[in-house]
């Protein structure tokens, strides 16, 4: 059995792989630049966005790192064995500095995010790091390098989406290209690290993604992929003029009038108990400043607030009209649309003070007692400036404005647009969330031939209490209820998963339960995964990694033999069929047969002809089958 358990995240074939470009005229400066890349699809796609920057600087590539000026290593923190990877391979290019010390070493993505005072101060393994949205600063930082300095830019951006760079295509075949739609991820999985490396979610204007599409088509592309850390919550709107003020008037209007003007510390315990139902638990820095405010006799509101692309918990002294506000954890305040939404409260008689997650869970004393002085020396609001006109909720998007009125552009409508570029041109997109998949999705793909029946739909496990545990905000039914939706839409529809085995506390029962649902799917295939814990992350705070590598990897083995058994059992039904294949090159094992891939995402291999090329599709009569593999040869 020769069972293909592709990894959507680390494509092992692609790890440490590094890039050569063709030097861009008339801009050589004589520097040579060399540029490894590990970890997922992004991390490659946002490689080619670095050299694009770099080579209009005037840098020629080399894939020989001990002659090369500017080392940089493009790093992945999704699993612990990635980032062991990178370090090994930095004290390598240590060594190689020794011989060349005015090499420049440097780390990008998401470890740069992660390790930033690691890897510079303690360490001293590098001159320069630089996190996800920061790449446009890399020929400066480069630069304050060659000055003596050590140089770093990690700061995560709520609009940095690389729109107008035009990536260059990494060892590409030519063929397939991926094409980033979005950046950062919202979701909060309790096991996950990307929102702390990527930041908070940003969808590129749709245009520019079309305009790249149609670039690589007219260049001899057949195929793109979409990628985001979640494509269905894709969703760009160029805000229109604003009918209502912004969120700030919204909030003090109506913290004025809906709320009572006396203290009441039992909103807030009555908040606490009705978590589940209104997905308001606070989280802990709003915890930890409640403890250190509660006892004051002045009054506090506590309510939390999901807009401008942020949460924001306001602890409102209605009384004397401070509002104190906690930015959702890890990244910078968005400094314009914060002074936008303060010039609007101080209008109607509030007063604002602002800190990070990171000052009140460090030291949440320090934050109440600079609070306390602030309502000192504060007069009580002057009540005459809130209106009593009702203001209603409006939507706001990331940038402020209203989104009502506005050109909104959802993922289903971005997956037509690209789809009408050309019939010719074929349409993959990675990855979807459980929660997030449409209807309108799946009847888009129904409706276009060159957008592939293929999603790959994450599961993680197949209990409802994990489910929780992980934060993933769907349950076993609502999965199962998405996975019927995807077979009356669009019949013969292949899905794929994420499986962790051995979360945080899973039971034998549960872990049960997960392959009772692979036994209702019928996944494709799966990328299956132990559990591995992340620094950072929610699970590491919260949760006890109590399963024992042993377990953990007995239940892998199980989930592992049961995709086995589906993915040979999916491709067996299809031998005596007719797929439509696009060649994509020599198959890894002979000169004599292509291979490509079906619309399901399958690799169909085929003898080589005089007719066919790469590049163009084949209609391939599959003979047979491996559990991995389709075999056939071309008709007509």
């Amino acid at each position: 059995m020769d069972l293909l358990i592709p990894d959507k995240t680390h494509d092992e074939s692609r790890q440490g792989e590094a890039l050569m470009l063709n030097p861009v005229a008339g801009k050589n400066n004589g520097r040579k630049l060399y540029i490894e890349s590990y970890g997922c699809a992004m991390n490659f796609s946002d490689s080619e966005i670095v050299a694009s920057i770099l080579t209009e600087s005037g840098f020629e590539t080399t894939p020989d790192f001990s002659v090369a000026d500017v080392v940089l290593i493009n790093t992945c923190s999704i699993r612990e064995n990635a980032e062991q990877r990178v370090r090994n391979r930095l004290k390598e290019f240590t060594v190689a500095k020794v011989k060349n010390p005015g090499m420049v070493v440097g780390v990008l993505g998401c470890m740069a995010e992660r390790l930033k005072s690691k890897f510079l101060e303690e360490e001293k393994l590098v001159d320069v790091v630089v996190g996800p949205d920061a790449y446009r600063d890399l020929p400066g930082l480069i630069d304050k390098v060659d000055d003596g300095q050590r140089a770093v830019n990690v700061l995560l951006s709520r609009e940095e989406t690389y729109a107008d760079i035009n990536p260059v295509r990494l060892n590409s075949n030519g063929i397939n290209a991926f094409v980033s739609i979005m950046r950062g991820c919202d979701n909060m999985c309790s096991f996950c690290v990307v929102p702390f490396t990527r930041g908070r979610e940003r969808s590129r204007e749709p245009q520019s993604i079309v305009a790249e599409c149609t670039d690589l088509f007219n260049r001899g592309y057949r195929e793109v992929t979409l990628l985001g850390q979640n494509v269905d919550s894709y969703k760009y709107a160029k805000a229109a003029p604003s009918k209502s003020p912004p969120v700030g008037e919204t909030l003090a209007t109506h913290e004025a009038t809906k709320y009572r003007e006396t203290a009441d510390p039992v909103y807030y315990e009555q908040l606490k108990q009705n978590s589940s139902a209104n997905r308001k638990m606070p989280t802990e820095a709003e915890d930890m400043l409640w403890q250190c405010l509660r006892d004051n006799q002045t009054g506090y509101k506590i309510r939390r607030q999901h807009a401008i692309g942020q949460f924001i918990v306001d602890f409102a002294s209605l009384q004397k009209g401070l509002v104190i506000e906690i930015d959702g954890g890890y990244h910078e305040f968005n400094k314009e649309v914060d002074d936008l939404r303060t010039d609007i409260l101080n209008h109607f008689g509030f007063e604002v003070i602002r800190f990070s997650n990171d000052e009140v869970i460090n030291n949440a004393q320090n934050v109440a007692r600079l609070i306390r002085e602030r309502l000192d020396n504060l007069p009580d609001r002057d009540k005459t400036k809130i209106s009593n006109t009702s203001v209603s909720e409006v939507q706001v998007s990331p940038t402020g404005g209203d989104l009502e009125g506005a050109d909104v552009v959802s993922f289903a409508q971005l997956l037509e647009m690209v789809a009408q570029i050309s019939p010719e041109l074929r349409v993959r997109f990675s990855t979807s969330h459980p929660k997030d998949i449409t209807d309108d999705v799946l009847y888009t793909i129904a409706k276009y031939d060159n957008i592939c029946n293929y999603i790959h739909l994450p599961v993680q496990s197949g209990n409802s209490r994990v489910l929780k545990l992980m934060n993933r905000t769907y349950d076993r039914e609502w999965y199962m209820e998405r996975v019927d939706a995807i077979n009356r839409i669009i019949p013969g529809c292949a899905i794929s998963t994420d499986v962790i085995t051995g979360f945080c506390t899973e039971t034998e029962e549960e872990h049960q339960d997960t392959l009772s649902l692979m036994d209702y799917t019928q996944f494709y295939f799966a990328y299956m995964f132990m559990y591995s814990e992340r620094p950072g992350t929610l699970a590491a705070k919260r949760y006890a990694d109590d399963i024992p590598d042993a377990v953990k990897s007995r239940r892998l083995k199980e989930v592992v033999a049961k995709q086995q058994e589906h993915s040979h059992e999916r491709l067996k039904a299809l031998v005596g069929t007719t797929q439509k294949v696009l060649i994509e090159g020599f198959s890894k094992k002979s000169k004599n047969d292509y291979s490509g891939r079906s619309d399901q995402n399958t690799v169909v291999v085929f003898p080589v002809g005089d007719n066919y090329k790469p590049g163009q599709y084949v209609n391939v009569l599959i003979d047979r089958c491996t559990t991995a593999t389709l075999i056939g040869t071309v008709v007509n």
